[in-house]
């Protein structure tokens, strides 16, 4: 990234993290502990879909915040997205409330009336919708994110309905010259300027107009999770992540890259969900940050060690050579990340740490849980590639 392309982007930032006048304080009418109803967004996407899912297991109403031009439609685009992670039988398609809209349109793209009614039944916002795309540059996700974030905090407000916004750990830049401090839940963010990815910059933002909406007195809790994988149990998982482009790719060439500098904190989908609605649902954890994440980051050697567990056996080459087997291939799944590989290699994620949110989870009395993260081990993965097995996705091994 030049200077200029710097200089450019702390210049949309400051311009898109000003929360917008209407945006103001409220006593929350419900806290977690009593909500029932709940609005969701994002439950076609992979993360809000297992969300859906521990929403529903703990009870609750779920009103589902669709992009689509009418209830049926609406109903498909999940019922898709549910047989896509084998989750068809694990979610009670009658207990769920369909609301066609949309979070980048004034009023979530609703009637007066429609809003105003959707607005007195909930009790708790879980916002989960992103657009998701290693490839798109910050300002082609700004409507998404900043308008988005925006319409969302109005929503909130009207409902007087506390807002859980889920985020990424992505919001610490790895370029800051430190990348031995762990970042805890109330570690400063930043700098985005720093950050190669347009969607991390975009949740950055988000990040920023929360604060500010916060400050006027918005209960909002934001939930950062790692690099989210597969659920645990079914091995269910979105191929479109970098890490498993990268997994299937190099399986595809056949070819594994020596000594290539990717090391990240991997964190299982169901675990993710589940921590995300317990804090929910205690009191005192509202309006706090809180961090989910695996109990180790894995490297490069370890994700090549499962592959190889996996049974797939792959020649180790020279990242210059494996660039150049990936590039061989238009079909390659790393083939329009090339790029991206480039600057994810340079890019060292720093540690994290979730003492807040372990308190939480594990605390004494009542509100304590057994919620535990499962490591990614060389079992899990073989769970997780049997999925893509299943899906197509990888040769059988």
């Amino acid at each position: 990234m030049t200077s200029l392309e710097i200089e450019g982007d702390a210049a949309q930032f400051a311009e898109d993290t000003v929360l917008g006048d209407d945006i103001k304080g409220f006593t929350a009418r419900t806290l977690g502990a009593q909500m029932k109803s709940v609005l969701l967004t994002g439950a076609t996407g992979f993360l809000g879909v297992f969300l859906l899912r521990e929403l529903l297991a703990a009870d609750l109403t779920v009103y589902c915040l669709v992009r689509a031009d009418s209830v049926e439609k609406g109903r498909d685009r999940l019922r898709a997205n549910l047989e896509s992670y084998d989750l068809t039988d694990q979610v009670a398609m009658e207990r769920i409330e369909f609301v066609p809209g949309d979070i980048t349109l004034p009023g979530l793209g609703l009637s007066e009336s429609d809003y105003r009614d959707l607005a007195g039944r909930v009790d708790a916002i879980f916002h989960t919708a992103a657009k998701v795309n290693f490839l798109t540059p910050y300002k082609w996700l700004r409507k998404s994110t900043v308008s988005g974030i925006h319409e969302v905090l109005r929503f909130a407000c009207a409902a007087s309905a506390p807002l859980h916004h889920v985020s990424t750990t992505g919001v610490f830049s790895g370029q800051t010259g430190d990348n031995v401090t762990p970042r805890s839940e109330k570690h400063p963010t930043g700098p985005a300027e720093g950050m190669p990815l347009g969607y991390t910059k975009s949740k950055w933002v988000a990040e920023q107009l929360i604060e500010h909406a916060r400050e006027r007195g918005v209960p909002v809790t934001v939930h950062r999770p790692t690099q989210v994988w597969g659920d645990s149990r079914s091995g269910a998982c979105q191929r479109n992540d970098f890490v498993w482009r990268f997994v299937i790719g190099s399986i595809q060439a056949g070819v594994y890259p020596r000594r290539f500098r990717l090391k990240m904190n991997l964190v299982p989908v169901d675990y993710v969900c589940a921590a995300i609605v317990a804090v929910s649902r205690q009191d005192a954890a509202l309006g706090g940050t809180y961090h989910a994440i695996g109990p180790a980051a894995i490297d490069s050697a370890t994700i090549q060690g499962f592959i190889a567990a996996a049974g797939y056996d792959l020649k180790e080459v020279s990242i210059i050579k494996w660039l150049k087997a990936i590039s061989a291939d238009v079909n390659n799944a790393m083939f329009p990340l090339i790029r991206t590989t480039m600057l994810m290699e340079q890019e060292e994620q720093p540690p994290f740490t979730d003492e807040i949110t372990s308190g939480f989870l594990r605390g004494a009395g009542s509100e304590g849980t057994d919620i535990t993260c499962p490591p990614i081990d060389a079992a899990l993965f073989a769970t997780y590639t049997d999925y893509f097995v299943r899906r197509g996705f990888l040769p059988t091994p």
